[in-house]
């Protein structure tokens, strides 16, 4: 049964995909390369999705688990970590 707290995770996902989207989208206005030339949110966004919802369906409803499923749904931020790095210049990015 879906309850109000059920959709946090999806929510913490959706911003982080969301925050990803907008650092790259700066980095690239600073003149930064994308290294996944196919990037796209609305996959990276479905795939967390799916990862959520799999992981919400198939593990026990014990306190643990639920906590692994919000873990789950943080992972979505490092993406704009690794871009506020990069655009920091502390983190060099992928180098060719």
């Amino acid at each position: 049964m879906w309850r109000p707290e059920n959709l946090a995770p999806y929510i913490i996902a959706t911003l982080g995909v969301s925050a990803d989207y907008m650092t790259t989208q700066l980095g690239l206005a600073k003149g930064l390369r994308e290294a996944h030339v196919l990037y796209n949110p609305i996959c990276a966004l479905t795939i967390f999705w799916a990862a959520l919802t799999v992981a919400t369906l198939a593990l026990p409803k014990r306190a643990i688990w639920r906590l692994t499923v919000s873990v789950l749904a943080y992972v979505s931020f490092t993406g704009a970590f690794n871009n506020i790095l990069v655009i920091l210049g502390i983190f060099r990015g992928l180098v060719p």
